[in-house]
């Protein structure tokens, strides 16, 4: 019957909310319309929009570029920034009042950065800003075009409405400036007083925007252009040539252009509604499509071939005062700067688009999409559907879909035009072609989705069973599908998803398990395989290749291939979609499979991975059931809970991404290392700080780094912060190595390895080990030199008491000497001088008398006269009595005595006013000569001796020689008695003996013993 909003027996009344929200989208879309051609696409611009929070101190932008190494540089009314992808830097410049307003930025053919401030030029170098410093010349520039490379190490400036030349004949080291025109073409070219832009192009020709005019220089040759060239009398300020050879003109509020091969230049002029707002300094740039950007007062514009597209407010850009900068020309998006709100990131440029309600939605949350056989997209959402129109916005139609108030599920076409839709409450309704109402066809359950198979049935899913109408052109009645209740044993079937297989099969996930029917039977296939569904399966896509895609809400992803009987099952879930649940499944024309889940979309080209989400430029990240749809372009849709995304061209989603890994700064304990030298550092207790800069800004949130220190660990860490920090590392060699990888492309870019050498604390050092090896010999020596020392001064003390006690035994025998001289010359000599006289008186009483008695007294006598002699002797033996008349007398006595038992001369020199010895030091003198002498008779048949007793200082020296036949020391008997003797004599008065004997030359004796005290004194 047929259906319309009035029917209210059938569907509730709409709330006053409803209708006023549907008049509000109304009037946007009215607005779209009036603004044709300029507003020709309202779409909702993904924009990610970068502030204080972000570390971009200052919101008015005023120049943006980027260098080839990756960085984005970002001139501010008030200092210079650079963006990694993850922060902000600020880098500062002068304190010079006008220092901080960056007025321009340029990147020239080395990759060199160089910023123009309302007070100087700076060359980026070395980690710093470098102030650029000419004797000719004092630069300063204002915003705009302002800077061309003209060569390389040649730059053009424009400053003080002059242009220099700045140059360098060493390759950067040093810069000169001169101005690039003489004074005499200045003086033949009125025009050049006032400049306005500067740009060099492709031929290396250089254009400005000269007074109310614009001037061209190309071989020496100034030409200057206006009216008769087609141009008028405006000031250009900016200038871009793109890539089909295109010079485009940009004034306050006109657009010229002159194609490659023409004469004339074309107004391409925007409607001048739009352009009203004055000091605006105009902008050109291209994107990678060939397409040209500019500025209007409300946002950008966009020339597309034919017309200006239009991007404000309606399409979600909030631009405050305007936008000042636009960077494009990379595959990451499309960079704005704005005054007041400052950098705007149009993410996912340009390759989706997005619709919300601001364009016309009757709401955000969006399940199907259809584009019927008339080329009209239809949109169902939560509050029913709508068509996006040639302008750009969606319009609602009443009457259609059974009204606004119904959630709108699924979509589908058949061969004669007609659609068929189904909702949520289960309403299924059919518009004919070019019909103004609907008709419902059938009240059922809450519905799942439906499809059409390859002979014109139409199944439908729903929570309480499946249902076909088995000839939609004769009969609209949807049947039940009963078979299903007696495979699975359960009046009540939910049927989530199904699909018919390349080989006619027909197969459906539901609540009871897969279900399979081949056009005559229905059973539950066997599962096999070592990837079994984790969860309940909910969905199902088939392949063109004769697989199954089966998924779960409880994050899985499968392929399945039947084989005899079974279904053979192979867990395909990626590492990125681990933990997220899988909504949607859709095999598009090309074999690739896409798979929307409640954190983004994922595509696999069969080759790899690539993940989306709201930073790569999808309107929201929760995706609906069932929502993916592939356009007849092959552009795929993607319904969300905050609106619908589309992605124009799916093939540059797998365009090549490079990842480039920067080491950004290295710092230890809070100093900055530099970047170009190998990390030679002193041990320290403190932390050594590495930064990296990850130069993707594509999905840069899902960037990853992975490092190892080599040398300190073996496994390698993770972690998202660009940061790795080690503290106190032990001395040693290490190696840093630093990859980063963007899960969500699936790219990685090359490893990064730095040497890092710390030096050992001076406590660990070679040197230090061998001093302290030393100092431990030291110690060890001088502990042993002490032991020894010791035990020397032990042995010196025993011989010291053993040389005193054997002096005072020497002493004692001395003084027995004494006594026994004494005792024997007093009392033993008494005694045999009275026995000679008694006797020699008996001789004379009775000799005469008795001849033969004479001779025996005079016998007696004469045996009475030896024993006195040889008391005598041994008296002088003992003691000889010259001692007590001194030691010289003593001496001359012993050399007499020798000399007449030898028969050797002896010659005896002493000094006797030097020589006063006491009784000991005497007495031990004259028996080293009476020993020497006693050795010399035995045994040297000297011809020759000589004695010597002297003194020297503190030290009497006594030398006895001979001449005799000598001996061979080292031959000498130790056990030599004589010469024993002599070295403990001298032992015992701490003095020395030397003796030197040479066979065949003679023999030497040198005794030293010190003076005594009292010597001294005398």
């Amino acid at each position: 019957m047929p259906y319309s909003d009035d029917t209210s027996s059938t569907m509730p009344k709409q709330s006053g909310l409803i209708k006023a929200l549907r008049s509000w989208l109304g009037v946007i879309v009215f607005l779209c319309q009036i603004f044709l051609p300029m507003a020709g696409i309202c779409q909702q611009l993904p924009l990610h929009y970068y502030d204080q929070a972000d570390g971009l101190r200052n919101l008015g932008i005023t120049a943006l570029v980027r260098q080839a190494s990756g960085y984005i540089w970002v001139g501010t009314e008030n200092g210079l920034f650079r963006y990694d992808g993850a922060r902000f830097q600020r880098f500062e410049i002068s304190d010079e009042a006008g220092a901080l307003y960056i007025a321009a930025l340029h990147v020239d053919a080395s990759d060199r950065l160089w910023i123009g401030t309302l007070k100087g030029l700076y060359l980026w170098q070395d980690q710093r800003l470098v102030p650029m410093q000419f004797q000719n010349a004092e630069l300063a520039f204002h915003s705009g075009q302002v800077f061309a490379q003209l060569g390389p190490d040649r730059l053009l400036a424009l400053s003080h409405d002059r242009i220099w030349q700045i140059t360098s004949a060493d390759g950067g080291v040093t810069w000169q400036a001169q101005q690039f025109f003489s004074a005499e073409e200045l003086l033949q070219h009125p025009e050049m007083r006032a400049l306005h832009s500067l740009h060099v192009g492709p031929k290396g020709d250089v254009w400005m925007g000269c007074d109310h005019s614009l001037c061209h220089y190309d071989q020496g040759k100034l030409v200057v252009l206006g009216k008769q060239d087609g141009l008028p009398a405006k000031q250009w300020k900016a200038l871009l040539h793109d890539r089909q050879g295109t010079l485009w003109l940009r004034g306050e509020n006109h657009v010229f252009a002159l194609p490659a091969d023409a004469k004339l230049f074309l107004d391409r002029s925007p409607p001048q509604g739009q352009q009203k707002k004055q000091e605006r300094v105009p902008i050109l740039a291209e994107d990678n499509n060939g397409m040209i950007f500019s500025q209007q007062d409300s946002g950008i514009i966009r020339w597309d071939g034919q017309n200006w597209r239009s991007f404000a407010e309606g399409n979600g850009l909030a631009v405050s005062d305007g936008i000042s900068a636009i960077l494009a020309g990379q595959n990451d998006g499309l960079w704005l700067g704005s005054t007041g709100h400052g950098l705007i990131h149009w993410l996912g440029y340009p390759d989706w688009e997005n619709w919300t309600s601001q364009q016309g939605l009757p709401h955000n949350i969006v399940w199907s999409f259809l584009r019927d056989q008339a080329g009209r997209l239809h949109v169902g959402t939560r509050s029913g559907s709508a068509v996006l129109q040639k302008t750009g916005g969606f319009s609602i139609l009443r009457g259609r879909y059974g009204g606004s108030s119904h959630e709108w599920i699924s979509m589908i076409e058949d061969g004669k035009g007609r659609t068929w839709a189904t909702t949520l409450s289960g309403i299924l309704v059919r518009r004919e072609p070019g019909a103004t109402q609907d008709t419902v066809i059938a009240k059922l359950p809450v519905s799942n989705g439906m499809f059409f198979d390859r002979s014109g049935q139409l199944w439908l899913n729903t929570q309480r069973g499946l249902y076909v109408i088995r000839h939609p052109d004769a009969s609209s009645l949807p049947l039940p599908v009963k078979e299903i209740s007696l495979v699975t044993g359960a009046k009540d079937v939910n049927v989530f998803h199904g699909c018919q297989s390349t080989s006619g099969v027909f197969w459906f996930v539901s609540d009871k398990g897969l279900l399979r029917f081949d056009g005559k039977e229905w059973s539950n296939p066997r599962l096999a395989g070592n990837g079994s569904p984790r969860g309940e399966l909910n969905t199902i896509a088939c392949s063109s290749k004769g697989n199954l895609w089966l998924a779960s809400l409880d994050a899985g992803l499968w392929r399945a291939t039947e084989q005899d009987g079974t279904l053979a099952i192979r867990d395909i879930t990626p590492a990125k979609l681990q933990k997220q649940s899988v909504l949607a499944l859709l095999e598009d024309s090309r074999g690739w499979l896409w798979v929307a889940t409640d954190a983004g979309t994922a595509v696999w080209n069969r080759n790899q991975w690539r993940f989306f989400n709201q930073q790569s430029g999808m309107v929201s990240n929760d995706s609906n059931t069932d929502a993916l749809y592939e356009d007849g372009d092959g552009s795929i849709w993607v319904g969300t809970s905050g609106g619908a995304s589309h992605i124009l061209r799916p093939e540059s989603l797998f365009l090549p991404l490079s990842l480039k890994l920067l080491v950004e700064s290295i710092a230890s304990d809070d100093r900055q290392l530099p970047l170009d030298k190998p990390v030679r550092l002193p041990w320290s207790s403190g932390a050594l700080n590495f930064r990296f800069a990850a130069l993707s800004y594509q999905n840069h949130e899902a960037i990853e780094f992975r490092y190892r220190m080599e040398g300190l660990e073996q496994k390698w860490s993770q972690t998202a912060t660009p940061e790795v920090r080690y503290s106190a590392l032990p001395p040693g060699r290490y190696r840093l190595q630093v990859t980063a990888e963007n899960v969500a492309m699936q790219t990685s870019s090359p490893a990064v390895e730095m040497e890092i050498v710390i030096l050992s604390p001076w406590w660990r050092t070679t040197i230090f080990y061998v001093v302290c090896g030393l100092l431990l010999l030291l110690a060890l020596f001088l502990l042993e030199r002490n032991r020894i020392r010791r035990l020397l001064a032990r042995q010196r003390l025993k011989e010291r008491l053993a040389r005193e006690r054997a002096y005072e035994l020497e002493l004692s025998r001395e003084e027995e000497r004494k006594h026994l001289t004494r005792e024997i010359h007093d009392e033993l000599g008494q005694y045999l001088s009275a026995m000679r006289m008694g006797v020699s008186v008996i001789g004379i009483e009775f000799g005469e008398r008795n001849p033969g008695l004479q001779g025996k007294i005079q016998r007696q006598v004469t045996l009475v006269d030896s024993t006195i002699k040889i008391v005598r002797n041994i008296v002088s033996a003992l003691r000889p009595g010259a001692l007590d008349m001194g030691m010289v007398s003593a001496l001359e006595w012993l050399v007499n005595e020798f000399s007449e038992n030898t028969g050797v001369p002896c010659v005896l020199y002493v000094d006797e006013k030097t020589i006063v010895l006491d009784e000991k030091r005497a007495t031990t003198f004259f028996r080293i000569v009476q020993e020497s002498l006693t050795n010399i008779g035995r045994h040297a048949h000297a011809s020759l001796v000589e004695i010597r007793l002297d003194r020297k200082d503190a030290q009497y020296l006594l030398e006895v020689r001979d001449n005799g036949r000598g001996f061979d020391p080292l031959l000498h008997k130790k056990k030599s008695f004589g010469l024993t003797c002599i070295r403990e004599r001298a032992f015992m008065l701490d003095g020395s003996v030397d003796i030197v004997s040479v066979p065949g030359v003679g023999t030497t004796v040198r005794v030293q013993i010190p003076v005594d005290d009292a010597g001294r004194t005398r």
